[in-house]
Parts: structure tokens; sequence; C-alpha cells
């Protein structure tokens, strides 16, 4: 049986999709520190899957993962580097159209709302990505130190291998 990948989309804080690149629960424990960090994330996710915030537990890291399910096939994901907004993802599983559509509307209407009057204009990409399942992720910082510096760029990926898996689709 083929492997079942997930799709992640890079978006620009202005919500402009950087990259759309396709990844396997397998090509990611490959990865050094990934499985590591994905142990962590399916335990926790078995452990409370409507909602959870953890530090990774790695000396040092200063990393935070916030979980929030916005539907049972769908939710958002935020990283913290030293209480600071690292990342916001968005996953949808692509099993209800309407809880993914719903997600990334409430994302966009969002974007809409910080980006007003700033001389800045918000993209629509998020809503024209159809790929399923997806995890979309605004990147705002990458921590100075190279280990946080990994785990956040790793985050969204493993906890999208972690979510997917869980909902039998990688």
């Amino acid at each position: 049986m083929p492997e079942l990948n997930f799709h992640v989309a890079d978006l620009t804080p202005t919500g402009e999709r950087q990259l759309l690149a396709e990844y396997g629960y397998a090509q990611l424990e490959q990865i050094p520190g990934a499985a590591e960090i994905m142990v962590v994330l399916a335990t926790q996710l078995y452990r409370s899957p409507d909602e959870f915030e953890i530090p990774f537990p790695y000396p040092g890291s200063k990393v935070t993962l916030r979980f929030s399910a916005t539907s049972n096939t769908s939710g958002i994901v935020t990283v913290r580097y030293n209480s600071d907004l690292a990342s916001v993802s968005l996953l949808a599983s692509g099993k209800d159209q309407n809880a993914d559509h719903t997600t990334f509307e409430a994302f966009q209407l969002h974007l809409l709302r910080q980006l007003h009057d700033t001389g800045h204009e918000p993209s629509f990409a998020l809503m024209e990505i159809k790929e399923r399942p997806l995890v979309a992720t605004v990147n705002f910082l990458s921590p100075p130190e190279q280990g946080p510096q990994l785990i956040v760029a790793l985050a969204d990926r493993c906890f999208a291998a972690v979510y997917f898996r869980r909902h039998g689709l990688a």
C-alpha cells in the first residue's frame, strides 16, 4: 500500500502562498529530531484531542505549541518562542469541506481585520488551495538559536503528520 501524504502550504504574514509541498510521515521521520517531536505530539493529541498547550521538552527550547480543534477534522496550531508568536497553522483534513472552509474563513477574516489601514493588502491565496489534507502555515519569526529554530521549523509539519495519521490520512 502506498504511503499517504499530506500537503504543506507556507504563507507570508499577508496570506500570500510561498510554497506548496507534499510530505509523508516516513519522510519526516528521517529528519533528525522529528521522530521525537512526533512522539511527544502524538501522545498529547491522544490525551487531549480537542485542545492542549505544551512546552517542547528539550532543554532551553523555549518553544510551546498550542492546538485547538475547530471541528472533529480541522484545527489551529500556534507555536510560540519565548511567548512571542512564531507561527500559526491551519489544519484541513478534507473529510468535512464545510469545517475546512469555516476554519480558513475565520483566519481570513482575522487577517483582513489585522491588515486594515496598514498599507498591506491581504491575500486570499489560502481560500484557493484545494489540496487536502493540508496544513497552511504563516511564519512570523524564527528564533535566534539553532535548536529552537529547528523545533519551530518542524513543529507544524510534525503536528500535521501526527494529526492526519490520527484521522487515517497520513
